[in-house]
């Protein structure tokens, strides 16, 4: 912790990429955050007396799913769950061929052993330097939401982190490839971008499941024959994105005392999503829904979620305060589910990083015959920033 807090404190906040060589085909770009938060209240089925879930202490709050942020009221303010640093480096072998590695430095990586993550690494190619066309192959995100490719760039959105409710499931990378068009519409301010891609990935140690799910126990995740498409259009002002994504997922735990099991074997699953935002003037629209589902009768499998957001912001002087609803629920009982009221403020200190302070107001709405995650109020404030 005290190393990335070190690494942080030393990222200038540059306006543009760095050139590494005279020719400027190297460039290194940058990002940061610096975000603690605590819970300054909660409580499970009625009652506000703490209780454990897994291995966390609660009153609690997962706020990163994909790397088991949670905080814990008894830890007062927490520093080391979502603060990280990242770095990409870019080559421009020519006008049409470059290659891109970005790496993440986090301050908790529970999927990794603490250590740097590779998020991307993939060659670009254009069949010319004006062709509408690019493809790509390496390691991506899987681009599932809006603000999938750039979930870590903080700078990027105007809240201290993306609704939990929605953003984040155990496999968040793919190893494949992807082709994308981009287009004007006519001669309208309209443009539109199709993008395909295609692959597969294994999570050999997933927090996910071992440390919300599965007690501890070391469980791999693999999503396999990952195929899915987006269609986005947009004109400055408008954006509207629709995404459809099918995979087959086998999830294997490997427990000390019951041995090895496969609670899902080769399941089908599907997710859909659909954003429209709207930055118009001083004012700011987010809204994003998607459905996930992974029926398999033959398993006992009817894992349907749904989940949501839409918030509302205004810009004035540099300072954009944000109100934002969030909730996902599961379909099949025991139900699981939350909503939650999210109040955000992001000052724009200078040109490149960002001061944000957030209360969020999170209702449990799960069925569960345990407490989960129970209520709870969370104060965040981050600085973010790229280089």
């Amino acid at each position: 912790m005290k190393k990335i807090l070190f690494t942080l404190m030393l990222v200038p906040a540059f306006a543009s990429a760095i050139d590494l060589d005279d020719e400027g085909t190297w460039k290194l770009t940058g990002f940061y955050n610096l975000t603690g938060a605590k819970v300054m209240s909660g409580s499970a089925q009625g009652s506000s007396a703490p209780w454990t879930y897994q291995k966390y202490n609660c009153p609690c709050t997962i706020q990163n799913w994909e790397y088991t942020g949670v905080y814990e009221k008894s830890k007062g303010w927490q520093f080391d769950q979502e603060s990280l640093v990242g770095l990409q480096l870019k080559k421009e072998f020519s006008q049409t061929l470059s290659a891109t590695v970005q790496v993440v430095a986090r301050s908790q990586n529970p999927n990794q052993g603490s250590k740097p993550t590779v998020d991307w690494a993939y060659l670009t190619w254009q069949p010319s330097a004006d062709s509408n066309w690019t493809f790509q192959a390496g390691r991506f995100r899987i681009p599932l939401y809006y603000y999938s490719d750039y979930l870590y760039i903080g700078y990027a959105y105007p809240w201290v982190r993306p609704a939990p409710d929605v953003y984040g499931w155990p496999v968040y990378s793919y190893n494949g490839a992807n082709v994308s068009y981009r287009t004007q519409l006519g001669n309208s301010d309209w443009a539109t971008t199709v993008s395909v891609w295609a692959g597969n990935y294994t999570q050999g140690s997933d927090a996910y499941y071992s440390n919300i799910y599965n007690n501890s126990a070391p469980t791999s995740d693999a999503w396999k024959g990952i195929l899915g498409g987006s269609i986005s259009v947009n004109n400055g002002i408008f954006d509207v994105r629709a995404m459809l994504m099918h995979h087959k997922e086998t999830e294997i735990i490997n427990d000390p005392v019951l041995g090895q099991s496969t609670p899902v074997n080769d399941a089908s699953t599907t997710i859909m999503g659909l954003s429209a935002n709207m930055d118009y003037k001083s004012w700011l629209i987010k809204t994003e829904i998607d459905h996930f589902s992974q029926v398999d009768q033959t398993q006992g499998l009817n894992n349907v979620y749904k989940y949501a957001l839409v918030g509302v912001g205004y810009n004035y002087k540099g300072f954009t305060p944000m109100y934002t609803y969030s909730r996902y629920r599961t379909v099949a009982q025991p139900i699981e589910g939350r909503d939650t009221q999210i109040f955000s403020l992001r000052w724009d200190v200078r040109k490149n990083m960002a001061l944000k302070l957030q209360y969020d107001v999170s209702k449990d709405k799960s069925t569960y015959p345990y407490p989960f995650f129970g209520d709870n109020k969370l104060l965040s404030i981050a600085v973010q920033g790229v280089f």
